[in-house]
């Protein structure tokens, strides 16, 4: 007996995964994600996805597709938790930018998730599948556009903005992770990961984040506590440890 699955399930199959597939990110262990929420920021370290050989694979809030994106890169012997605020305060505005996507991408999330798969799994109405893959690429081409203008208007990545533009309309699944494909590529110098935490991370995620970083450093402390030519390594992550801790609430030091 064969399993066969129509036609019409393997596309709706295929719209799920090239957007999983986009929206993952692999990121090496010195590098981490802030996150622009409606309210607040969020923070996590690459450390805390899934180990993929050398990398760390993470995926972002699949159902909040226009929130920026930015990865960030901090050093495990060179703690700082002050510095240029310019830098931070420029991410802060860069996230500001991205408003007028937000409109777009859940309109294209609705004519792929739910207007397409009633088409063509429940209605059955050819009709209907014609008006969603029209309603698909208008809305496709309209973030495209966005895209290209994000980049013409001083963001730092025009040739990118580009390249992303092109490549959304080829694959609309794609355009609904525009906003973290061009927030991803921005170009600007960019603050210290744990420096950016602090000012932008409410109290909560603040300390959360530090207690990875903690954690990752307790744990390459013990890694190599017996190599004595690490050693110098060994006192600068000694140092860093301390100076997370007094970050971190009494109970979880």
């Amino acid at each position: 007996m064969y399993f066969t699955v129509s036609i019409e399930v393997q596309i709706v199959l295929a719209i799920c995964l090239f957007y999983g597939y986009d929206a993952a990110l692999a990121l090496p262990s010195h590098q981490g994600l802030l996150r622009a929420g409606t309210r607040r920021w969020h923070g996590r370290l690459a450390l805390s996805g899934f180990e993929l050989r050398r990398a760390w694979l993470l995926w972002p809030p699949i159902f909040l597709p226009h929130q920026p994106l930015y990865r960030l890169s901090w050093d495990a012997t060179h703690i700082a938790l002050a510095g240029d605020d310019s830098a931070v305060q420029r991410l802060a505005a860069d996230a500001q930018s991205f408003k007028g996507f937000a409109l777009p991408i859940y309109l294209l999330a609705a004519w792929l998730f739910v207007l397409l798969p009633a088409a063509l799994l429940v209605l059955h109405s050819q009709r209907l599948q014609l008006i969603a893959l029209g309603l698909i690429y208008l809305t496709t081409l309209w973030l495209s556009a966005l895209a290209w203008r994000h980049g013409r208007r001083g963001h730092g990545h025009v040739k990118e903005a580009r390249s992303i533009a092109l490549q959304i309309l080829l694959c609309p699944p794609f355009a609904l992770n525009v906003v973290r494909k061009l927030s991803l590529a921005d170009d600007h110098a960019k603050p210290d990961l744990l420096i950016a935490a602090k000012q932008l991370l409410p109290t909560a995620g603040w300390q959360s984040l530090a207690a990875q970083a903690h954690q990752a450093i307790a744990r390459e402390l013990q890694e190599i506590a017996e190599l004595p030519e690490l050693a110098e390594r060994h006192q600068a992550l000694e140092k860093s440890l301390h100076l997370l801790a007094a970050e971190l609430p009494q109970e979880i030091e």
